[in-house]
């Protein structure tokens, strides 16, 4: 269970000017509040002092999480996704490149802190980082919420005649069928199966949409179109049917990464 929930697919905003606004939103606010509340010891000094002195823990924070961007971005494209367990880590990370940062400066002879690593990270950080986590899970959760989802890729399907085309989002496409020298293409308008001819060869199809699977000399199919089996020679598709091959059943069954999983299939 907890496994899953780790594992739960999340939106990811990948954009630098908008986490670049969410480091500077993080900044700002531990800027202001190490100055106004003045936790801790920063309770003795004078209020310009303060102003003086403390933002450039706003600023440390800000620059950490600017600097992790470009792992994020390298991590989801790495992946192809982004998960619960990859976000508590890019979380984790975060927190120990400020907290280096952070203890750095305050040894510096601006601060002069007194205290060792230990007790500054347990006395000092993590009481404000975790006030700071707050803001900081809010603010991706808001940023990532508002990611917009991937424009649906437009295919062309060209036949030998220049006016013979055919414009379709990819996932429409439901199967292509060779017809001596035609192919019919079967996809979906406004819900309802079309059909057209174009005068090409599947073998140029398939050349041009290598993600389209062969279940048949004589058929490409869009996996994610894919119902269940008939029988062990056929697969219903979104309203429709198609016959698959002794030769490709094989490779249809071996496709993990397909819509077509063998605990799908007949015993045959």
């Amino acid at each position: 269970m907890i496994t899953f929930i780790l594992m739960k697919s999340l939106k990811l905003n990948t954009s630098y000017k908008h986490h670049s606004i969410v480091g500077l939103i993080i900044g700002v606010w531990l800027a202001l509040f190490l100055v106004l509340i003045a936790p801790f010891d920063a309770s003795d000094l004078p209020f310009l002092i303060r102003l003086e002195i403390l933002p450039f823990y706003g600023v440390i924070s800000f620059l950490s999480y600017i600097i992790i961007i470009p792992l994020q971005n390298w991590v989801f494209k790495k992946l192809q996704k982004w998960t619960l367990l990859t976000e508590i880590t890019f979380i984790i990370v975060l927190n120990l490149v400020v907290l280096i940062g952070s203890y750095f400066y305050y040894k510096t002879e601006i601060i002069n802190g007194t205290y060792s690593f230990i007790t500054f990270t347990l006395e000092v950080y993590y009481p404000i980082f975790f006030i700071l986590l707050i803001v900081l899970i809010f603010a991706r959760w808001y940023l990532n919420k508002k990611t917009p989802s991937p424009k649906n890729e437009k295919i062309i399907l060209k036949g030998d005649n220049k006016l013979d085309v055919l414009q379709i989002e990819i996932s429409d496409l439901v199967s292509i069928s060779s017809a001596d020298n035609y192919i019919e293409v079967n996809y979906l308008k406004n819900g309802s199966l079309q059909k057209k001819l174009l005068r090409t060869t599947l073998k140029n199809v398939h050349a041009d949409l290598p993600s389209l699977l062969k279940v048949h000399r004589s058929y490409l199919i869009n996996p994610t179109h894919f119902k269940e089996w008939k029988n062990s020679n056929t697969l219903y598709l979104t309203q429709m049917e198609v016959p698959v091959s002794k030769n490709y059943k094989k490779e249809v069954l071996v496709m993990n990464h397909s819509s077509l999983k063998t605990t799908d299939s007949p015993q045959y």
